[in-house]
């Protein structure tokens, strides 16, 4: 493969969207000046017009808001799309501890025995005292939840726990991606069927080209398999295969594993070859996007052709005998 081709299999391609809500309790805390019901609207953490509440749904420091994309609780970020999966790894469940938000974790913001915790009962962790080392909101306290130097912080770019970070990619064994698209393949299938797609119906009967899922990364680092139809079959040829004929279709179906070892459906990614003058910047090839709740994303010369081009001129800029197909790894290949 050449240099220009490697860079490429550098490129993401759709980020994932996180969801889940979770909830506090609060505080009465005296506070010179205030009777007991005012110091409880001015200082309690969980009030709701309190700006220093973390819990807060509009507060971008909250950790927990379901609307914030750091947020540290969301259980595979997918439920936007809602495609949450039963589907785990076990051994990645297990390292989850480092999940901010988990009962036993010392970084967790909300755990009842965290000295960072600003919902915890007692008054010295009071989170508007001005001296308070566990003020939420100190622009400077090492307690602060979104204070950029803070280990606690879901959102800090260098931290291990944020969910959010650019981080290494979950990296899976062959037993373990296995198992995982054994699982979900068909959670899978019922989602791509709802497009009303007849690719999307029927490419598991496919041959399939791929010994087992593989990480992709010009498919978001996502997890893949590849198949292709009667008519490009010529594709388990791989750099031998020349040009593809008309009605050649090449599926890739995908799932995403998360750092907590969920597992969750992707985006299913077809190439169909059209007829000569379908479309000369895309090679007359047709791309489609599936999205994993069935709803189509786009499709070349169809709706979204637009968000489709990506796609393409990813796709056009391999080797010209290769017809516009990136081939899959060679140690994954079914020979």
């Amino acid at each position: 493969m050449n240099p220009f081709k490697t860079r490429m299999l550098t490129t993401t391609v759709i980020p994932i969207a996180m969801a889940l809500g979770v909830g506090a309790s609060g505080m009465v805390v005296a506070v010179a000046g205030f009777g007991p019901g005012q110091a409880y609207a001015q200082c309690n953490p969980c009030a709701a017009k309190n700006p220093c509440n973390p819990c807060a749904a509009a507060n971008p420091c909250n950790p927990c808001a379901a609307v914030n994309p750091c947020n540290p609780c969301a259980a595979g970020g997918h439920a936007a799309a809602g495609t949450f999966s039963a589907c785990v790894i076990p051994r990645l469940a297990k390292a989850s501890i480092c999940n901010p938000c988990a009962a036993k974790n010392p970084c967790n913001p909300c755990a009842a025995k965290n000295p960072c915790n600003p919902c915890a009962v007692a008054a010295a962790c009071n989170p508007c005292a001005a001296k308070n080392p566990c003020n939420p909101c100190a622009a400077k306290n090492p307690c602060n939840p979104c204070a950029a130097a803070n280990p606690c912080n879901p959102c800090a770019a260098a931290n291990p726990c944020n969910p959010c970070g650019a981080g290494a990619a979950v990296e899976l064994t062959d037993a373990e991606a296995a198992a995982a698209y054994d699982c979900i393949s068909g959670q899978m299938r019922a989602a791509y069927g709802k497009s009303g797609d007849a690719v999307a119906a029927g490419y598991l009967g496919w041959q399939r080209y791929s010994r087992v899922a593989y990480q992709s990364a010009t498919h978001g680092e996502r997890y893949v398999q590849n198949y292709a139809n009667a008519k490009g079959r010529a594709y388990g040829a791989f750099e031998k295969a020349g040009r593809m004929p008309v009605g050649a279709t090449l599926a890739k179906d995908s799932f995403a594993v998360t750092g907590n070892g969920h597992v969750a459906p992707g985006p299913l990614f077809i190439m169909e070859k059209m007829a000569a003058g379908f479309n000369r910047d895309s090679g007359d090839w047709k791309y489609t996007m599936i999205m994993p709740n069935g709803s189509v994303f786009g499709e070349t010369k169809g709706r979204n052709t637009a968000g489709m081009r990506f796609c393409f001129e990813c796709h056009m800029a391999v080797d010209e005998d290769q017809d516009s197909m990136m081939l899959l790894p060679d140690e994954y290949r079914v020979h």
